[in-house]
């Protein structure tokens, strides 16, 4: 009786999350090989469950192949070469205009299915300027339910490279 009581309880606490949400401030840069980013969820396994937005270059137009740097990290845990045409442009976007920016996960994979309780990763990666790159990363725990703000991490991979490092900023994440 006790596991069928918790087991409710988790159903319930997870059923009242509406979204994650994701914000911050996009600034084109001028340059070769930047303006690109990545929004996607992974789960603790480090497996993808779905990506919410890819600029259309490195998705659509399948520009990592020409360009590898293009945000590597999602393009390693994605693996955009496996997916359709139609796929790949169902989560591609135009490279927005300099702008607040705000986005959604519904709490589902990319099959439009809810996703079970547990510890999710919200990853958003932006090609700064060639190989330099940032990620930024907020965890969710859907089995231990809490509404607000998201802690977000930032990870430079050239931390003492400063050209572009403000395309990307004031990073929000919320459960609400």
């Amino acid at each position: 009786m006790k596991k069928i009581l918790v087991l409710l309880m988790l159903f319930v606490a997870a059923a009242l999350f509406a979204d994650v949400e994701v914000d911050f401030e996009y600034n084109a840069m001028s340059g070769f090989a930047s303006n690109q980013f990545a929004l996607w969820v992974e789960n603790e396994s480090g497996d993808v469950v779905k990506t919410i937005f890819v600029t259309d270059f490195t998705g659509a137009k399948r520009g990592y192949k020409k360009r590898e740097q293009s945000l590597n990290n999602w393009v390693a845990a994605a693996k955009p070469a496996e997916m359709s045409d139609s796929d790949l442009d169902a989560i591609s976007g135009a490279t927005p205009k300099s702008s607040a920016q705000h986005f959604t996960w519904d709490l589902t994979d990319s099959q439009g299915k809810k996703v079970p309780a547990g510890k999710y990763f919200i990853k958003l990666e932006a090609t700064l300027f060639q190989g330099s790159n940032v990620i930024y990363t907020g965890a969710v725990d859907l089995s231990q339910p809490a509404l607000g703000e998201i802690a977000v991490t930032m990870k430079r991979s050239e931390p003492d490279n400063t050209k572009n490092a403000s395309m990307i900023q004031n990073v929000k994440m919320s459960v609400k």
